[in-house]
């Protein structure tokens, strides 16, 4: 890991599963584990410390788990809940990866990290962006409040206001790969027999 004394790491597990019947990703089972505790030992060794945001306190053993101040706003949410809680415990970054990607490199932060002089990198891989998948500055807590308050829940539209930089990751398979579907936990469970 970089060397960062304050870097706190924010798995999103509160999503509401639509695609999925309304199943909890974070405990769907593929390659042995699941998705949650990929996730755990994918980032742990790259963050300072590591939190769940969920509003399930038990979600998993030995992890704080932080719910959202506002329920159902989405991911939007989750990132002021995240940064909320970093202020309070002098944690100056945070980065955030979703409960459905268990690919998640293990350079993944030293990369976000490479990056210098914005207050949000985000994740990109395949053409596309992954807001989810990104490292935040505490600085920007004021401006996804006042995007809060303005009824704007919209990741997208946050970050383009942020001036947000990209980090682009171009290996085959993607390692940003997330699960939606029961196809999906099919074509991951594949990779992890390769």
């Amino acid at each position: 890991m970089n060397n960062v004394s304050s870097l706190l790491g924010v798995i999103f597990a509160g999503g509401q599963s639509r695609r999925m019947d309304g199943i909890d990703k974070y405990g769907i089972s593929v390659g042995g584990k699941t998705l949650i505790n990929h996730i755990s030992e994918r980032l742990s060794p790259q963050v300072t410390n590591l939190i769940i945001n969920a509003q399930d306190p038990n979600i998993l053993e030995g992890f704080k788990v932080v719910p959202d101040q506002e329920s159902h706003l989405g991911p939007i949410g989750g990132i002021y809940s995240a940064l909320k809680y970093a202020l309070e415990n002098d944690y100056r970054k945070i980065v955030t990866v979703p409960c459905d990607t268990p690919f998640i490199p293990y350079d993944f932060v030293e990369k976000l990290l490479g990056i210098k002089d914005s207050s949000c990198v985000i994740a990109c891989s395949g053409g596309r962006l992954h807001p989810v998948l990104g490292l935040w500055d505490v600085s920007i807590i004021n401006d996804v409040k006042t995007s809060i308050e303005s009824g704007e829940y919209t990741l997208m539209k946050l970050i383009k206001k942020l001036d947000y930089i990209e980090c682009r990751w171009t290996e085959n398979p993607d390692p940003f790969f997330n699960i939606n579907t029961r196809e999906d936990i099919k074509v991951a469970e594949s990779r992890f027999i390769l």
